[in-house]
């Protein structure tokens, strides 16, 4: 099949969705206030302190057990990476573990999606995400990848062509695009990934004051692809 028009807009659509579907704000969670504590319960607990050996031997338990909370304390635990199989159980990639998975939200918005994920964390309103979608075969990649590029940018946007990346044996054009969502400046990778017969788009999007500290997810997401049909 040769590329078309209407292919490039069913990407086209794909890419803005990805942004729209992760990047709205989300209700905060409450906090839980610590439950109030009696003055006559610490009295009482005042009133009952150990002595002589039992104090020593007291004095010793939270000496260690002091020592064990200072060394888990300097010492944090990196979490775990995040391992996402795709929808149609053709693929696996792995995202930084602060990160959650977030397909069942990005679909909502597209059945298109076959994966998403996105940071934890908002940072000016905006959640760094990355949506995969599944979209028309096209013939020429490279060319439908300049197109979607200029047709995306428009007039006012900014767009720049990148070297194709390997993912998992595949080559993999892409384009990084510069443009205004929501009243923010978003900055926005794509990859397009065409395996056996199938066209993925790879969409990762960042807030810009994020862009640059959040680009290595993505190398490391796509050095990371497995595929697994």
């Amino acid at each position: 099949m040769t590329t078309t028009r209407a292919s490039l807009r069913t990407a086209g659509a794909a890419s803005l969705l990805a942004v729209l579907s992760l990047a709205a704000c989300a209700d905060e969670e409450p906090v839980n206030e610590p439950p109030a504590t009696s003055s006559a319960t610490e009295e009482s607990a005042a009133s009952e302190e150990p002595s002589g050996d039992d104090a020593e031997q007291t004095t010793a338990a939270d000496e260690s057990t002091q020592t064990e909370e200072a060394a888990a304390t300097s010492e944090p635990e990196e979490p775990e990476e995040l391992e996402l199989g795709a929808t149609d159980d053709t693929f696996t990639v792995t995202l930084p573990g602060t990160w959650e998975d977030a397909t069942a939200t990005a679909q909502d918005q597209t059945e298109a999606t076959v994966l998403a994920g996105r940071d934890a964390e908002r940072v000016d309103d905006f959640y760094t995400n990355v949506v995969i979608t599944q979209e028309e075969y096209v013939g020429n990649l490279t060319s439908a990848v300049e197109q979607a590029a200029e047709d995306l940018a428009g007039e006012d946007g900014e767009y720049e062509l990148l070297e194709p990346a390997e993912v998992d044996g595949n080559r993999a054009p892409g384009y990084t695009l510069v443009r205004e969502v929501q009243d923010a400046t978003v900055h926005q990778t794509q990859r397009w990934v065409s395996h056996e017969g199938t066209l993925y788009v790879v969409t990762f999007s960042a807030v810009e004051s994020q862009a640059e500290d959040a680009a290595p997810v993505l190398d490391d997401m796509l050095a990371s692809w497995t595929w697994t049909d």
